[in-house]
């Protein structure tokens, strides 16, 4: 039995059925007899030093040299500081310590910006051979896990075919082939649940041309990962931003999809990997990163020559990062900039050749907002005023618009009006998407995620009030059956349409992806339902429950998913149930360093870089007992934050954890010969 603590490990779940199968079989196999208040007890005492009978012990970790005169500094600037870095965010009020304090920095000879460094990448083979010799009895249980987790998933498979314009487009996965490939096919004439046998020779649709396969993308390079993967406006074109060495710097390539050829590619430009067209097939607008790996400036990009690249938009606080994206009705590209706490937002009309950027509402401390446009008038999220929550806004859609701001309301059937959304504790807001009859929010509400949906008349007939603030004629929730669930909204590129795609499972309910009828939501259709191969849905149930918290007042929710036979024997005999106990309490939970250990990292992950878990390792360490458990780094020497981008070798470096995980508590013993 699972026990969670949080709703949208849902989606954990399900996606690593495979596992919790395989985990449930190794106990079967190697502990038959073993109550498992033994095992748990055999496990607490190799997590606190003692040595497990599985573990190598003639592997010798590498030793770390030790600068002890080395040391960084926090505060103020320190004397030969070079200004050209700040110390913090130009806009922060916050006094900075002064004088600064030095820290010790022993292992700050790891850190190596540009990868090149001879001393470290020696430590880094070195840790990784240490890891591979302590863990290596290790590789049954990791080829059983691996072959159990690919057992579990369908590897032939395509995502929801999405409707735009005359065609749809989706993606598949073939067996044996480890990246994805984009296709597209003339829309049918009507949608519905897709007919395909399974098999790879097989179009999903019928006249499927392939547009972009990653495969051939990726032949002869240690990593590929696509970022935006884009056709134009005349659906002519494909533009596509690929990261070639995991450290998330991407090149530009545009394909002519009558031709396959790339008509477009700057080997010697670096960009981000968000890409947006304009209004038409000549235009692109792309983000370059400064030297800490942070988007920060927009430009325009005209593929005829006819115009240098045009730098349209800079951030410079290192607080702020940007991203960029269109609006649903092609209108507007908008530019978004944002710390932890504030932002703002500029937009820029794609249809009149003479526009510039504007920002909507100047960045104000502490105020988070976001920004859709729908007939005439701009729908903003924002927690303005101090609020816990995002409320929902409209303005009118010009520049400097914050004094005008109105909330959104609804007109019950008894004539009332109400805010739909205040901002309150009771009910979160994520995110709104905009269509040209409707606007369909999500977000939470007594603790599962919710999809909400306004039905908002055009301007000519919109219900309004006299200081112009917007009237949704209803709004309604959507319902499901089951007690616990996750939903989340699925991709839209249309904006005249009544139909909206929600992406749904549970516990026990794999991946669905679902047609609702916006006007009438009893209207579904199941366009496509993941196949999880060897799975019963009918052997599980699935309950959902609160516990109140220490302060006698907070509802947490409790999801459990168990074996209906295991509980009803439970129920009927009394038998002991085991739990799987999963809990989650934000960014102040602390987990201590008190046997947390297997450190993994990419060496070109610009996010968390590859010195820090080095350096975590070493001091670990240098600080442990000689009884103390075991320390291992694994470096994957050709991957980036996001591990491998090989669905295969992604699915090795799974089981590689999972099995480490099994060992260090106690719940494995190897096979004898």
């Amino acid at each position: 039995m699972l026990v969670s603590f949080q709703q949208v490990s849902s989606f954990f779940i399900i996606s690593n059925i495979g596992f919790l199968r395989s985990a449930t079989a190794f106990l079967v196999k190697h502990h038959p007899r073993q109550p498992y208040s033994r095992a748990i007890a055999s496990s607490l005492t190799t997590l606190r030093g003692g040595s497990s009978n599985n573990m190598s012990t003639t592997a010798t970790p590498p030793v770390a040299r030790r600068d002890e005169d080395a040391v960084y500094y926090t505060g103020v600037a320190p004397p030969g500081w070079d200004l050209k870095y700040p110390r913090q965010g130009m806009n922060s009020p916050e006094p900075l310590l002064d004088p600064p304090v030095a820290t010790p920095n022993p292992y700050g000879w790891m850190r190596d910006d540009k990868r090149d460094k001879e001393e470290v990448q020696q430590h880094l083979r070195a840790e990784n051979e240490y890891t591979q010799a302590v863990t290596a009895h290790l590789e049954g249980l990791r080829e059983e896990l691996y072959q159990e987790m690919l057992s579990s998933i369908q590897e032939t498979d395509y995502t929801t075919p999405r409707p735009d314009g005359e065609y749809s487009y989706y993606t598949r996965t073939f067996q044996g082939k480890s990246y994805t490939v984009h296709c597209r096919a003339p829309r049918p004439c009507e949608d519905g649940l897709i007919e395909w046998d399974g098999l790879a020779e097989t179009p999903i649709l019928p006249g499927e041309q392939v547009v972009l396969d990653v495969n051939e993308l990726a032949e002869g390079k240690p990593y590929c990962s696509t970022g935006t993967v884009k056709h134009s406006p005349s659906h002519k074109l494909l533009a596509y931003a690929a990261d070639f060495s995991g450290n998330e710097i991407c090149q530009l390539f545009v394909k002519d999809l009558t031709t396959g050829e790339i008509v477009h590619q700057d080997d010697d430009l670096e960009i981000y990997g968000s890409l947006r067209w304009g209004a038409d097939d000549n235009t692109i607008f792309f983000l370059k990163m400064d030297e800490t790996q942070r988007p920060y400036q927009l430009y325009r990009r005209t593929l005829d020559g006819s115009n240098p690249d045009e730098l349209l938009f800079e951030e410079k606080d290192e607080l702020f990062w940007m991203g960029i994206s269109k609006s649903l009705d092609g209108k507007y590209l908008f530019v978004q900039v944002e710390s932890k706490e504030t932002a703002e937002v500029h937009y820029l009309d794609l249809h009149d050749a003479s526009s510039t950027l504007q920002c909507i509402a100047k960045r104000r401390p502490k105020v988070l907002y976001d920004v859709e446009h729908r007939n005439g008038k701009w729908w903003i999220q924002s927690n303005v005023g101090s609020l816990p929550n995002m409320a929902l806004f409209t303005a009118p859609a010009v520049a400097n618009c914050e004094a005008q701001w109105k909330l959104v309301s609804v007109k019950d059937a008894d004539g009332s009006m109400r805010t739909v959304f205040d901002g309150g504790y009771d009910r979160s807001l994520d995110s709104v998407t905009c269509f040209k009859k409707h606007v369909v929010a999500y977000g939470r509400e007594s603790g599962l995620p919710r999809i909400w949906i306004l039905s908002v008349p055009s301007d000519a007939d919109n219900l309004t009030e006299s200081n112009d603030a917007v009237v949704a004629a209803k709004m309604e929730t959507l319902q499901f059956t089951e007690d616990a669930y996750d939903v989340s909204m699925g991709s839209h590129a249309e904006f005249d349409t009544d139909r909206m795609m929600a992406v749904y499972d549970s516990l026990v309910t794999p991946s669905q992806s679902l047609e609702i009828s916006m006007d009438d939501t009893s209207q579904r259709k199941v366009i496509k339902e993941r196949l999880v191969p060897g799975y019963d849905k009918s052997l599980y149930g699935c309950e959902r429950t609160t516990v109140t918290s220490r302060d006698g007042v907070t509802h947490i929710p409790v999801s459990i998913v168990y074996r209906k036979d295991v509980m009803d024997d439970a129920k009927n005999n009394g038998t002991p149930v085991n739990v799987h106990l999963y809990g989650y309490g934000s960014y102040g939970s602390s987990v201590e360093a008190d046997f947390p250990c297997l450190l993994t990292c990419g060496l070109h992950d610009p996010r968390v870089q590859f010195w820090e878990p080095a350096k975590f390792a070493a001091t670990l360490r240098h600080l442990q007992s000689p009884d103390s458990g075991p320390v291992c780094l694994k470096t994957d020497m050709s991957a980036g934050h996001f591990s491998a981008s090989d669905r295969y070798k992604y699915l090795r470096e799974l089981a590689f954890d999972y099995a480490f995980l099994l060992d260090q508590v106690g719940l494995y013993t190897p096979k004898k010969e």
